[in-house]
């Protein structure tokens, strides 16, 4: 394999993380958020987002220990290998069904708004067939991807609140500082944690990075970035909708775009979401992909990843198609097990962390007691 020659750079590492926080909750968590924190969804951003990189940054710290070797390979040196298989077991899946979650809510997201006629199977086969080339590509292959859009990408998101200024309700905004359920802004900034908590992969692809030491400084600058687009975008959304219809709207960046008239050549800019969302989510996509293949790849002892790469993808298309029925039966399930799951998953290499820490100072002490 020649992943040794691969080497993805601090501005890479910014650029795709910047894109892949903010994806998500624009594209598919705004609603859920705004329900549970209100006007109080920025201070759930904040909160959320700190807590957040506490995950990469413990995965970090465990990943310094050995700079130059997959964790896949060391991890069982550190809790044995009777525990060390189960729980890398446990993350592979996790960024499988991680992959084949953000895969339905675009497969449904697609299949809803522009194509009602078109079977979920065939959708799901289409993006998977791009995946699959993405991840058999390799991990610098991903980071490009995400590097030759990333300011395509902000303009286009930055663009949107400049259209509707003249639409917002500004008399709303000082309930921004003035109404805050701090029970909702809770469960809001457990839902942004966990999402902002998935960063803590950085462990498996580490010794890709070319900078490994500016390694937290690209994800706290990605996670700026992204906090920055996020309320560019959540704001004039509860200013125009308010946070009661926001929180009920299937896709309210989708209707936000849609109540611009930005002039008479451009009074539909749903193809400019679509292709901003739709790029950005299969950047998404193929790196949970690209890590459980990689994990895998590692435990196996193989050389290559290329050859689990279409399993895995055929894997990841199965579970997403079978996941749940509906839309709503999605939603339920990120609110009642999605969410803990992802929590559980990325305080794993906390474990590591600490078992690794004490062995290294009981061996000090051991050391310092025989020269002695």
């Amino acid at each position: 394999m020649n992943d040794k020659y691969e080497k993805v750079t601090p501005t890479q590492l910014y650029m795709l993380f910047s894109q892949y926080l903010f994806t998500t909750i624009l594209s598919f968590r705004q609603g859920a958020l705004v329900g549970e924190a209100k006007f109080g969804v920025w201070v759930s951003l904040l909160i959320g987002s700190l807590f957040g990189l506490l995950f990469p940054y413990f995965s970090y710290r465990l990943a310094t220990r050995r700079p130059t070797r997959f964790f896949s390979h060391y991890g069982r040196e550190i809790v044995g290998s009777w525990l060390h298989y189960p729980l890398v077991s446990i993350m592979i899946f996790s960024y499988l069904f991680s992959a084949a979650f953000v895969l339905r809510e675009m497969q449904d997201f697609m299949v809803e708004v522009f194509l009602p006629d078109t079977p979920d199977w065939a959708v799901t086969f289409i993006f998977c067939i791009c995946v699959a080339y993405a991840v058999r590509s390799g991990v610098q292959t991903i980071f490009r991807c995400a590097q030759g859009v990333f300011f395509l990408t902000m303009i286009g998101m930055l663009l949107i609140p400049m259209f509707v200024l003249g639409e917002m309700n500004k008399d709303m905004s000082v309930a921004f500082f003035n109404h805050f359920d701090w029970k909702g802004i809770g469960s809001g900034s457990y839902l942004v944690a966990s999402l902002y908590g998935q960063m803590s992969f950085i462990l498996f692809l580490f010794p890709f990075f070319s900078n490994q030491q500016k390694t937290m400084k690209s994800l706290i600058w990605a996670t700026v970035t992204s906090l920055f687009i996020i309320c560019s975008n959540l704001i004039p959304t509860i200013l125009i909708f308010g946070p009661d219809l926001t929180s009920n709207l299937i896709y309210p960046e989708l209707e936000l775009i849609r109540y611009i008239r930005a002039g008479y050549f451009l009074e539909n800019l749903d193809p400019v979401l679509i292709s901003i969302w739709l790029t950005s989510l299969f950047i998404k996509i193929s790196l949970f992909l690209y890590v459980a293949v990689l994990i895998l790849t590692h435990s196996f002892s193989l050389q290559d990843h290329k050859p689990l790469s279409l399993s895995m993808t055929v894997l990841m298309g199965g579970i997403s198609l079978l996941m749940v029925r509906t839309g709503a039966d999605l939603v339920r399930l990120m609110g009642h097990g999605e969410v803990m799951f992802l929590i559980v998953t990325e305080a794993i290499p906390i474990l590591y962390l600490v078992v690794d820490w004490i062995r290294s100072r009981l061996g000090k002490s051991s050391n310092e007691k025989a020269k002695a």
